[in-house]
């Protein structure tokens, strides 16, 4: 449901500074424009009244600061359609002026809104039929061909990779649709939830922060009660066609489609879905507010001023609720610094320490699955390829000269049992975290044993130890420490097979620590655990140990000719 825009956007902070802080400064600023921008825009088409309204309640809605907190695919989303609703609300003010910029902007907003996250797509090409409708009535043509083009260029990486892959993301969204008689009601119930501020406060997995905001009667039900009005009110204009009748109908069907989307479908639907969904709603109080302000009754003038004060007490309460987040922050009761703080103290630390020791690596212990640990980016963002991240289940790399090794997330002195006796730690080295980030420290490392068996590959096996009894239904676990050549650069993977005659009965495979953090001259250690049959029958059992290339699944050859290795054998009675 998302794309790399998000991922791009990053990027460009990260070419001039690579610190995490960059991207999050840079994040913010975006969003800052984009208040600015929704002030100038509900200014010019609408009023001062309505544009501080309208950019305030933005500005300090819970939700939009909830998720433009965090470095992430969604969070972009309400700041791209912020954009995108001022401009198009300045379009269709009344007097129907021709700006061809707000044009081209409004359409490339609406772009970046939909590649954030795929649910605002339907919503994307809708302002896209209405910029053209613009542009038809108004010759606006040239607005129209720069906002195209420009989303064209925002788009041609993931059609790019749509029509590479068979357009296999789009077809599992269309077949994403369940049954036509089921009403999923998490769709409004999410968008309500949005518009009003509520569940927010369950969202950073701690109570004290709730615990630690004053109570305010009657928050939740100041955004419904302005909306209601506002509601009809909308409706009252497009029934009298009013100048601003446009504008009316805009947001109304932007507020009420976002949730209708999703109506007919099975898709576990969550928050950051919607957050399209900003800040229609809100503009469509401001909207309300300005036109209750202005009228020539004074009961409706009475309405919109009293209104105008619970809103300006509801922001004041939901920019306070972000004031005590932080001082928590501060105060070190809910977490220590933040993720992001956190990361580039590490880069910090890791990039000094390697420029004062030229022939050192950093190797990061954490514990992560799959291909990637979230501190494989340090190697681009310190431009160097000695740093390196090990997971802490798979095995340890122990290079041969000096090294340093940061105990990272999920991370203990355990994992460095078969170095332990050589580390040193380094306490003035150590990263602020919920468990300290610790360095250890090792000298070069010393002479190995001669190998027990040496593949074509470069792999030669230095060490086995296999622990556990051999009994059905047991497990043993298998350590074994190599020394790699990069002779033959490549993606392997290691196999542990036990044999009974000739017969394959039991095997576990696996890279340990995967290839891609290998390098030439390391030693690797690996643990496997071996889980035998329920039944061993009687006979001869061989545990054999080799490599084979990924995914051609090619077996590589040991010197001698064979293609794997014995290092135990049982005998079943």
């Amino acid at each position: 449901m998302h794309t790399a825009v998000v991922s791009y956007v990053a990027a460009i902070p990260l070419f001039f500074v690579p610190r995490v802080s960059a991207v999050q400064w840079f994040f913010s600023a975006l969003d800052v424009l984009a208040v600015a921008w929704l002030f100038h825009a509900l200014h010019r088409a609408v009023g001062r009244r309505a544009a501080v309204v309208g950019a305030l309640l933005y500005a300090t809605h819970p939700w939009v600061i909830e998720y433009m907190r965090w470095i992430w695919q969604p969070t972009h989303s309400a700041t791209f359609s912020a954009v995108a609703c001022g401009a198009f609300l300045l379009l269709l003010a009344p007097g129907e002026a021709r700006r061809p910029r707000v044009l081209a902007l409004g359409l490339f907003a609406a772009t970046l809104m939909g590649l954030v996250h795929l649910a605002a797509a339907p919503w994307t090409v809708a302002l896209f039929a209405l910029g053209l409708g613009l542009a038809w009535r108004r010759g606006m043509w040239r607005g129209f061909a720069w906002g195209f083009g420009l989303s064209v260029l925002a788009a041609l990486p993931y059609v790019s990779y749509q029509v590479q892959t068979g357009f296999g993301d789009l077809h599992l969204a269309a077949s994403s649709g369940g049954d036509a008689a089921i009403f999923n009601w998490a769709a409004p119930r999410l968008c309500w939830e949005l518009v009003t501020g509520l569940q927010v406060l369950s969202t950073p997995r701690n109570p004290l922060w709730a615990e630690s905001i004053p109570h305010l009667p009657g928050a939740y039900a100041i955004i419904p009660a302005m909306l209601a009005p506002a509601l009809l009110t909308g409706l009252i204009h497009l029934a009298r066609r009013s100048p601003r009748s446009a504008q009316w109908l805009f947001l109304i069907a932007w507020t009420v489609s976002v949730p209708a989307f999703f109506l007919r479908t099975s898709v576990h639907l969550q928050h950051y879905y919607f957050l399209f969904l900003f800040p229609a709603p809100l503009l469509l109080i401001a909207l309300w507010m300005e036109d209750a302000l202005a009228a020539p009754r004074q009961l409706h003038r009475v309405m919109g001023g009293v209104g105008l004060i619970a809103l300006l007490i509801l922001s004041a309460w939901w920019a306070g609720i972000w004031g005590i987040r932080i001082r928590l922050h501060h105060a070190e009761a809910i977490g220590a610094p933040t993720r992001g703080w956190r990361m580039d103290r590490t880069a910090a630390q890791i990039e000094a320490y390697l420029r004062e020791h030229e022939d050192t690596q950093v190797l990061v212990l954490n514990d992560f699955s799959g291909h990637l640990s979230p501190f494989d980016w340090m190697r681009n963002l310190l431009r160097t390829d000695r740093v390196r991240a090990i997971p802490t289940a798979e095995g340890l790399l122990i290079p041969s000269g000096a090294s340093c090794y940061l105990l990272g997330p999920g991370a203990s002195e355990a994992h460095l049992a078969p170095i332990a006796a050589r580390a040193t730690f380094r306490p003035e080295l150590t990263i602020p975290a919920p468990t300290p980030w610790r360095f250890a420290c090792l000298d070069a490392r010393p002479a190995l044993p001669a190998p027990l068996a040496t593949w074509q590959n470069g792999l030669s096996l230095r060490h086995t130890a296999v622990e556990g009894d051999f009994a059905p239904g047991g497990a043993l676990r298998l350590t074994h420490i190599w020394h790699y050549r990069e002779v033959v650069p490549g993606d392997y993977h290691l196999f542990n097979h036990l044999m009974w005659e000739d017969k394959l009965v039991a095997q576990v495979d696996g890279t340990g620590v995967p290839t891609w953090y290998w390098r030439d001259d390391d030693v690797l250690l690996t643990y496997f655990t071996l889980w035998l049959p329920e039944t061993l029958e009687p006979g001869e059992y061989r545990l054999l140990l080799g490599s084979y290339t990924w995914p051609a699944l090619e077996r590589m050859l040991l010197e001698d000719g064979h293609d794997a290795y014995e290092i135990a054998q049982w005998t079943i009675e």
